[in-house]
């Protein structure tokens, strides 16, 4: 078929989807949603997501040629959202899993909490597509516009309501890959803009002005993979002066941690993960969040049984803590370091560096507007005794004889630009998590994939440890040096040189 023949037969394609109407065109912007979850972890089917945002552009193309300002309004918000609600619908599959661990209590809210999601985030993307169609763009100046508006509604979702940056346009790439590497210059939401500039090209193929949108789409998507190009053409950096890493978990589901009961298993697990080939000779070893069902700053026979196994090895590792003030209780998400002090003592084992999460998961370490809750019978959403307390700022991890790093709980390191006080201070990254959260589906890898944008936004190495998930030790580039999603075994590797940006 001749080229005139391609873009005959796509201009047929765009008009019998423009005039969809109703809810045949919600429907069909509902199918382009889920397919595009193909282009994100685990599968990086790039192809999935250009078809589902040239189906999107073109249905919204159609809503901008509605007659009067309201039908326009409501048919670009209509087919936006509709989109975005089978994007994250099927994206976001995994939250489900979170309310079987403990299933008698929660398993009823499932449907309930796996709809409202995604209809809630959805309601960003029927902003931009109503946006989008009261600014009625012509011809091929409908792609830099849709591109734009898109973008920014993206930002607004990674911010506004404590945000909820997971699954942005750009983590259709894998982080470390070559797209991946221009985050070092304009962000993950800068490369987003240039992925729906991209991947949404074919829907304007054909109409005024496309050759030129597409010469500057081509030229831009050209210069940053001859960018990504030349950074990972370095290799990775190491120094003999930087500490060996050791980080994994003891493959626990939830439901396991969640049981007092099982705590000499777990206790037993990890002190065996201390004695791995992996951990041998290592500077330090990292742990989870949430590794032990108690608090093991208060726990003095697991810290006497850890000291004696530790050595003159450092251990950060993620535990719940709690201190007193006043009447009540306050409860944190935190990070510790953990040393013997005294060489070949280990009755001196000491926490030598803390880190209090900062950014909290809403009904997941604390239930918002929680006298609305318990006015409608339901106040134990959250999986802990109360609300968490959040720290004041986003933390640096200070340890002794340690270069200090960015700390990052769970679900803190999918926020871009999250910690501005570890700029210029830190040098690499520890994020510790609680993956079994979400099951054996696409969560964990998604999760992964994101954390490793953090480590080519910053240009520092990312030291990971995730029960459930992927533990990894992973250069500034975002490529993993060692990974390990095993319960046996622990990722191992010398620290990488942060680079600059």
């Amino acid at each position: 078929m001749t080229a005139d023949g391609v873009l005959a037969k796509a201009g047929l394609a765009r008009t019998w989807l423009q005039d969809r109407a109703g809810w045949r065109a919600g429907m069909i912007a509902f199918v382009a949603g889920a397919i595009s979850v193909f282009g994100l972890a685990p599968f990086h089917i790039w192809p999935a997501f250009c078809i589902g945002v040239s189906v999107l552009l073109v249905l919204l193309a159609g809503s901008a040629q509605a007659g009067s300002a309201k039908a326009r309004l409501g048919s670009g918000f209509g087919r936006a959202w509709c989109f975005a609600f089978g994007y994250f619908f099927f994206g976001l599959s995994w939250v489900g899993e979170a309310f079987l661990v403990d299933a008698e209590k929660f398993a009823a809210l499932m449907p309930l909490a796996i709809s409202i999601l995604p209809a809630g985030l959805a309601l960003f993307w029927g902003v931009a597509g109503a946006a989008f169609a009261m600014l009625k763009p012509r011809g091929a100046l409908a792609l830099p516009v849709f591109a734009l508006v898109f973008s920014a509604v993206e930002v607004g979702r990674s911010v506004l309501f404590t945000g909820f940056p997971w699954n942005l346009p750009a983590y259709v790439w894998s982080g470390g890959g070559l797209m991946s590497q221009s985050a070092a210059l304009v962000g993950p939401h800068g490369v987003g803009l240039l992925t729906l500039l991209m991947l949404a090209a074919p829907a304007v193929a054909g109409l005024s002005g496309w050759r030129t949108v597409w010469a500057v789409a081509a030229s831009a998507t050209l210069a940053a993979l001859a960018y990504g190009g030349v950074r990972l053409s370095a290799p990775p950096a190491t120094s003999d002066t930087q500490p060996v890493i050791a980080a994994g978990q003891a493959g626990f589901t939830m439901k396991e941690l969640f049981d007092r009961a099982n705590l000499d298993r777990i206790k037993d697990a990890y002190l065996r993960l201390l004695d791995s080939p992996e951990a041998q000779g290592a500077d330090v070893i990292v742990w989870p969040e949430g590794a032990f069902p108690v608090f093991l700053m208060e726990n003095e026979g697991l810290l006497s049984d850890i000291g004696a196994r530790l050595g003159d090895r450092t251990l950060i590792v993620g535990t719940i803590r709690r201190d007193l003030r006043g009447m009540g209780t306050n409860l944190h998400n935190s990070m510790i370091a953990l040393r013997n002090t005294t060489p070949g003592d280990p009755s001196s084992l000491a926490v030598i560096g803390l880190a209090d999460k900062h950014h909290l998961v809403p009904f997941g370490e604390y239930l918002p507007f929680r006298d609305a809750f318990a006015a409608l019978g339901v106040d134990d959403l959250i999986a802990y005794e109360g609300d968490m307390i959040s720290a004041p700022a986003p933390s640096v991890l200070t340890i002794p004889g340690l270069p200090p790093a960015d700390a990052r709980v769970c679900y803190e390191v999918i926020f871009p630009g999250f910690n501005p006080a570890a700029t210029g201070v830190t040098q690499w990254i520890v994020n510790v998590s609680v993956d079994s959260w979400y099951g054996d589906g696409l969560g964990p890898h998604q999760h992964f994939n994101q954390a490793r944008w953090r480590a080519i936004e910053t240009g520092q190495p990312l030291v990971r440890a995730a029960s459930g998930g992927w533990s990894a030790i992973v250069d500034p580039y975002g490529r993993v040096l060692d990974s390990t999603r095993d319960g046996t075994r622990l990722a191992r590797a010398r620290l990488p040189v942060s680079v600059g940006n």
